[in-house]
């Protein structure tokens, strides 16, 4: 309840936000819909008029006939149309939150996350909400008809406007026992889609995997991706007979309210007039109230769409300040050195396994050396770097900058003095976020990292990334370094390299990089090229266990 209550909280200032700028035109679209709704009534009553009036029809009759359905013409189409405009300004504002949400959300919630759910919420949370605000229109419309309707049939009849309303009173509440349980079946829905999303990536992202490994494939294939279709089949079955109960309810109740219709006039001795008057509405207002029933599952869906967006919500309060801000003109400093002082970082136990701390971490990195970081698989390598490059901040302890703390409020622009490949890197295709780079002057770096003859450059994008693994990591490098940020770290870049381009990048790339200015932090399993660094710092189980200087060679001017 006390989730529900915050996530109703967030619902609620989100929606003022996003209405705030289309609010006027919400104000009026709905207006005219209602506007629309109650002419089409007032339209009704007058061909129940001219029906039953006697002697000759009246001019005012027909005229006031024409000036109500001109009326809920032009407000129905115009509260369509401003209910369009105004939902798709609001789907592109939610779109462009989410992604800023994304963006601005720590690291680790985003791994805890896992992208199948981020691609979820791009995909169809944003959507779904869009779906629910577009079909506002008709609803307003709906709404204005019944409330038009029901004024009309008050004046018709009294008493049978209050059965009819005791019969929809009894409706309504089968109805909410209805929507409850469709509820419940769109969580489940929302939840396979996620589960679909994330099989859904392997068989794209491990095209190459899977066609090798048969076993794997026919797994992924008759188990993962058919529990899941099957599971979805079953739901949207349950989800169907759900809607179609409501919609077998309503009429249910129709065939009751005619029937009593019948057994009041018989009764009763309603005329003649009174009775039609009050079938043509009855009959009239089945399509206002079947689309208030369909809008019912749309409510469901959004709800449920943003209670996943407000997730990334949630824990707003750990969402990094100023990462949307304008970059600085300013190049990255030359820095004299970075520590860590008493840095741990933790991972609670899952899977069984126990947890795992790194640190505390007491370690300085001077400015233009060559740090290797080596240790066993799990020993805390990829941990350390991303505490290094404030991807996580610590838990406990400080990073300084050239003595100075790094903050929360600084953390981002600390950041900038790094550049990073990562082992699970992405290789944009642009060369630089600008599109600024002179062709002529990277063109000689791919040609030192053996590239030419198979990748150029055009318009500020290498012409093709359809390269081998270590092909595309050397063009990571080329664009690393054309950022120009003073200290560069190298999760396993060799990793992928053949022997001989292995040895050349240990010793010819690392101490040109040096000599550009660079200070380098490479994480490495080459002990054969330990010699190229000027300290290699052992890891072990979270613990730095050693760090051995180096003699350094003199480098060639």
């Amino acid at each position: 309840m006390e989730r529900d209550g915050i996530i109703l909280r967030h619902f609620r200032k989100d929606a003022i936000r996003l209405l705030r700028p289309v609010w006027p035109l919400v104000v009026v679209a709905t207006a005219l819909g209602s506007v629309g709704g109650l002419a089409t009534a007032a339209a009704l009553a007058k061909i129940n008029e001219a029906f039953y009036g006697e002697g000759a029809l009246a001019e005012g009759v027909l005229l006031g006939f024409a000036g109500f359905t001109v009326l809920s013409i032009v407000g129905t189409f115009a509260a369509s149309v401003g209910n369009t405009y105004a939902g798709g300004r609001i789907q592109a504002a939610l779109s462009r939150d989410l992604t800023d949400k994304i963006l601005a959300a720590p690291i680790a919630r985003i791994e805890r996350l896992g992208r199948h759910r981020l691609l979820a919420s791009l995909q169809h949370d944003v959507h779904e909400i869009y779906t629910a605000i577009s079909f506002l229109s008709p609803v307003v419309v709906a709404a204005g008809t019944l409330i038009g309707c029901s004024i009309y049939m008050i004046t018709l009849s009294p008493a049978l406007s209050a059965v009819t309303a005791a019969v929809l009173i009894v409706e309504s509440l089968g109805e909410n026992v209805l929507r409850r349980r469709m509820l419940r079946h769109f969580e489940a829905m929302r939840a396979n889609r996620e589960a679909t999303q994330k099989h859904y990536l392997a068989l794209t992202e491990a095209a190459k995997e899977l066609r090798i490994g048969r076993e794997r494939r026919l797994h992924l294939r008759n188990v993962s991706l058919n529990s899941c279709i099957e599971e979805w089949r079953q739901l949207t079955t349950r989800n169907t007979v759900v809607q179609q109960s409501m919609s077998t309810l309503s009429q249910t109740t129709n065939f009751l309210l005619f029937a009593g219709l019948i057994a009041y006039k018989i009764l009763a001795g309603l005329s003649g007039a009174e009775l039609s008057g009050f079938v043509l509405v009855l009959l009239y207002i089945q399509g206002p109230i079947s689309q208030l029933i369909h809008f019912t599952p749309m409510i469901g869906q959004a709800q449920l769409a943003y209670r996943r967006i407000a997730e990334l919500t949630d824990e707003g309060a750990e969402a990094e300040a100023g990462l949307l801000a304008a970059p600085s003109t300013q190049a990255a400093r030359a820095i004299r050195e970075v520590s860590l002082r008493g840095v741990t970082h933790a991972f609670p136990s899952a899977g069984g396994k126990p947890p795992f701390t790194l640190g505390p971490i007491d370690l300085t990195i001077r400015a233009g050396e060559i740090l290797f970081i080596v240790g066993e698989n799990g020993s805390g390598k990829t941990t350390l770097i991303k505490l290094l490059l404030g991807l996580y901040p610590p838990q406990t302890g400080t990073i300084l900058l050239d003595g100075v703390p790094v903050t929360a409020e600084t953390r981002d622009a600390y950041r900038q003095h790094f550049s990073a490949i990562f082992f699970d890197y992405h290789l944009f295709d642009e060369l630089a976020p600008t599109g600024g780079a002179d062709a002529e002057a990277v063109r000689p770096m791919l040609a030192q990292l053996d590239l030419t003859d198979k990748v150029d450059i055009d318009q500020g994008r290498f012409s093709t990334t359809d390269l081998s693994t270590g092909q595309r990591k050397r063009l990571a490098l080329v664009q690393v370094t054309l950022e120009g940020r003073p200290i560069l770290v190298l999760d396993e870049w060799a990793a992928e390299q053949d022997p001989t381009f292995r040895r050349r990048f240990y010793e010819e790339i690392l101490p040109e990089l040096r000599r550009s200015g660079r200070t380098l932090v490479v994480i490495s399993h080459d002990d054969r090229y330990f010699g190229a660094a000027d300290r290699v710092l052992h890891l072990k189980a979270g613990q730095i266990v050693e760090i051995v200087e180096r003699a350094r060679a003199a480098e060639p001017a």
